[in-house]
């Protein structure tokens, strides 16, 4: 834990999530305000709606074990939340609030001021709260006690904050060229980093809310926060010196959703059984670690690089027979699960009322 190769990697991991969670809201909100059109004409209201459905498929479906649901077990990890699911529900919910914005006429922005910064102080409530009065599908919504890593409150804060951000780009786009905007992220994002438990402090002497003090001895939240608009200013000042961006960059950025499914499986072995981390979990050094890691990247840069010849390939080389019988698995799985849960919720209800008759 002391050897700084490690270190490094600890701080960037904890990193990645807030800035994957904050850079997507950015984006959607950005392209779904230069639309122009209302609601029900926008083209990415239905494509923001099909990709965060999509994003919950491909949450629950990346933990399937074929050889347990071919032999008719569920395991109770299966139900367990990850990134793709607060992602998908991000999505929705960002839509919704653009919607609630255009029934209630109010800006669009003031609703995702109030509503990020809702998500992060309602976060001490939610994890005090008991959810086992739930179905612990439902519950891993909510809690991280049976396994999920992370919940929708508070991540989607991050992709609230970053649909401001993209709201902001949006009237101003011209601002993301400038010096003085990304030096304007570099400056919140230091004093958001360094003050923000003392103003949550300030925030509980004045209203006795102890989400606030809870927040401010365990702020990793607002903490991380900081740094996400440190490395955005950064990130958003480099690019804009640079006279022509590389090809591969926008190309590895439109294909984040193809890198997490195939990195997920390699790593995690959830579809067959066998990944990286069964075999060398916690026992290699630091180095050898960092090296399999830059590996690891290079490799995913090259599939992107070719990924429509390999797409290409695929689709020509399967057989129409296998294609047609991968469609029919998918919805077989879909209603097994379905029917299970359906199953489960029924028996707990029962006993619910048994309990309360007898």
């Amino acid at each position: 834990p002391d050897h700084p190769v490690y270190s490094a990697w600890y701080f960037m991991r904890g990193l990645t999530a807030p800035i994957f969670f904050t850079t997507t809201g950015l984006v959607f909100v950005f392209l779904l305000l230069k639309d122009g059109r209302p609601l029900g004409e926008n083209v990415r209201v239905r494509k923001g709606i099909r990709r965060g459905f999509m994003l919950l498929f491909w949450g629950y479906f990346l933990k399937i074990n074929l050889f347990a649901v071919l032999s008719g077990r569920l395991y109770g990890w299966y139900f367990t939340v990850d990134v793709l699911h607060c992602i998908g529900i991000a999505l929705l919910i960002l839509i919704g609030v653009f919607a609630l914005s255009q029934k209630i006429r109010m800006p669009f922005w003031i609703l995702l001021s109030l509503l990020s910064f809702f998500a992060f102080f309602i976060d001490p409530s939610f994890k005090a709260a008991d959810w086992s009065a739930l179905p612990q599908p439902i519950a891993n919504l909510f809690t991280l006690d049976y396994g999920s890593v992370f919940t929708p409150v508070p991540w989607v804060g991050y992709t609230l904050f970053g649909g401001l951000m993209g709201y902001v780009l949006h009237v101003r786009p011209k601002l993301a060229f400038t010096h003085l905007f990304p030096l304007a992220l570099l400056v919140t994002g230091y004093l958001v980093s360094h003050y923000s438990s003392m103003a949550l402090i300030k925030l509980h002497q004045l209203s006795g809310w102890e989400n606030f003090k809870s927040l401010a001895y365990n702020n990793g939240l607002f903490w991380r926060l900081g740094h996400v608009f440190i490395v955005q200013g950064i990130f958003m000042w480099g690019i804009a010196r640079l006279r022509v961006v590389p090809r591969i960059w926008t190309k590895v950025g439109s294909e984040t959703l193809t890198i997490y499914c195939v990195h997920y499986v390699l790593l995690f072995g959830t579809w067959f059984g066998l990944g990286i981390a069964g075999f060398w979990a916690r026992s290699l050094s630091p180095w050898v670690c960092a090296l399999g890691a830059a590996s690891f990247v290079a490799a995913f840069v090259v599939l992107i690089a070719y990924i429509e010849p390999i797409r290409e390939w695929l689709y020509r080389t399967l057989p129409a027979w296998a294609r047609y019988r991968w469609r029919v698995a998918r919805v077989v799985v879909l209603r097994s699960v379905s029917r299970r849960l359906h199953a489960r919720q029924r028996l707990k209800t029962l006993s619910l009322v048994r309990s309360f008759l007898f």
